[in-house]
């Protein structure tokens, strides 16, 4: 529980999470404390089920030299150009390759999994009752997913997105 207390406030002092953010997770946490000493060991049905493999999004150094590298290797075309500056490439019908110029280069930014009826604030209660605190980005520069992206973590630190199924760029 200390884990998820410090991650919370690193996350809040990164200013990756508003105060409200913030203050609703730690609500959520305590109140998951205080219900696992009254409840036995049942866990809470799946937050959502996955459906499709939306997107990953790649942080490279350079957006469009890395665009004509998938397109002359793969044959990948661009489907869209977000105002975040970054740019999207089709992989079939329901999946897409998401190109950035992030931090870190050459590294997955994070992986996006598209389930039915998407509503952000609705996930992000049943990932609290699950222990996993998320963030929200409400930025209109970044609504690349079709409005309001829901952003956690997983076991092992991986960004993890979920959107709604179907869902391209």
């Amino acid at each position: 529980m200390l884990n998820e207390i410090e991650t919370l406030v690193e996350r809040f002092e990164q200013k990756s999470m508003s105060r409200r953010e913030l203050v609703t997770s730690l609500i959520g946490l305590t109140g998951m404390l205080m219900a696992s000493g009254s409840q036995s060991a049942q866990q809470p049905a799946p937050v959502a089920l996955g459906r499709s493999m939306n997107h990953v999004s790649l942080s490279v150094a350079d957006v469009n030299r890395s665009a004509e590298f998938y397109q002359r290797v793969l044959g990948l075309e661009i489907i869209s150009r977000p105002a975040n500056g970054g740019l999207n490439m089709g992989l079939g019908s329901e999946s897409f390759l998401g190109l950035y110029q992030l931090n870190n280069p050459g590294t997955m930014h994070h992986l996006c999994i598209g389930v039915d009826n998407y509503d952000a604030d609705a996930l992000a209660a049943k990932l609290l009752e699950h222990g996993l605190p998320s963030n929200i980005s409400r930025d209109p520069a970044n609504r690349t997913s079709g409005g309001d992206q829901l952003y956690f973590r997983d076991p092992d630190g991986i960004s993890v997105q979920l959107a709604q199924h179907g869902y391209l760029g």
